[in-house]
């Protein structure tokens, strides 16, 4: 009875989004849910030892609430931390999360096989609330766990930043270890990590998130940086030019474009793990040696960790293959 009382009074207040009865009543629990948990920060940070404890890089990083709004570099309103779903339907993000909900027709026959095998998981969403594959792909991802009648006190959305020294980053680090490089990263868990959707699905999200559930071999379109990943391919120390080579050989049929390790490259640079950027860096040299903007990566690094003389001949590489870059010529003149 009370809980009926209660639903009467919040459908007067339902979003937009909510057009029918069962998306009514995804708000309103979700909502209720979200309001207890915050006051339950006390339990988080017990569950965050017993995590670290039990499943040091494989579970998901289950931290109070942060709820919290700034303004990135551009001067946006964005989200940042773990945030609870209800956020996603303040003011400056209400209209495009209503419009990328409602139009997305979930594939109910897929939802329906998705139901039982998703009981039990835990799902963590990465995203920003700056980026447009954000905006389109989780909108769509709650919907489906809505239709799957997934338990949303096991969906957890931490939103990053995308200024360049806390690149896909979020204040309490709940990235760390996990190699966030495209966004949003869906990470499906049952104890350890069992898949993950990167930044769009190879089908669809239906598709995608049953081949993690049920075949377990799923790989995201970035297929090389998911393969470096997995086989702890990006090592802290510095790899020999030797290794490297090797590596490259090995991966090259893996490389979609030069873009993807340079965003990894990117990531790790912002995260101050400068041995690991450079190896990304220097293998994507490897893959693609005609591509001046990788020089330039290489030389950034080695400036920030105090190398003038590499960072010189990076960046002279450059000028090289590019003559009158205008960046590398400032950079340049800068070390001299």
């Amino acid at each position: 009875m009370l809980i009926h009382r209660l639903k009467t009074v919040w459908y007067l207040h339902v979003p937009a989004c909510a057009t029918n009865k069962q998306a009514q009543d995804f708000y309103f629990f979700t909502s209720i849910k979200n309001k207890l948990m915050r006051y339950n920060i006390l339990l988080c940070a017990a569950a965050i030892v017993m995590a670290a404890a039990c499943h040091r890089a494989t579970v998901t990083a289950v931290t109070p609430y942060a709820n919290t709004e700034i303004r990135n570099a551009k001067g946006d309103t964005i989200l940042a931390g773990h945030c609870a779903t209800d956020m996603l339907l303040q003011p400056h993000y209400r209209q495009w999360f209503q419009q990328s909900y409602n139009s997305y027709a979930v594939d109910s026959a897929t939802a329906l096989q998705l139901q039982p095998l998703l009981a039990g998981k835990t799902i963590e969403v990465f995203l920003g609330t700056w980026c447009g594959d954000s905006r389109r792909e989780v909108p769509r991802l709650i919907k489906l766990l809505q239709v799957a009648a997934f338990d949303t006190s096991h969906l957890h959305l931490v939103f990053v930043d995308n200024a360049p020294g806390t690149y896909k980053q979020s204040p309490a680090h709940e990235e760390k270890g996990k190699l966030i490089h495209h966004v949003p990263t869906i990470i499906v868990y049952d104890k350890k990590e069992l898949g993950r959707v990167v930044e769009t699905p190879v089908v669809s999200l239906e598709k995608d998130l049953l081949r993690i559930v049920k075949e377990g071999d799923y790989v995201s379109k970035y297929r090389l940086a998911e393969h470096m990943r997995r086989k702890g391919l990006y090592n802290s120390k510095p790899l020999p030019d030797k290794q490297l080579s090797d590596l490259a050989t090995e991966v090259k049929p893996l490389a979609a474009n030069a873009g993807e390790l340079s965003v990894v490259g990117f990531v790790l640079n912002a995260q101050q793990q400068y041995a690991a950027a450079l190896n990304v860096y220097r293998l994507n040299i490897l893959l693609y040696p005609a591509e001046p903007a990788l020089y330039g990566r290489v030389a950034g690094v080695y400036a920030a960790m105090g190398n003038r003389e590499k960072a010189k001949w990076y960046y002279n590489k450059v000028l090289e293959l590019k003559p009158g870059d205008i960046d590398a010529a400032k950079q340049l003149a800068s070390l001299q």
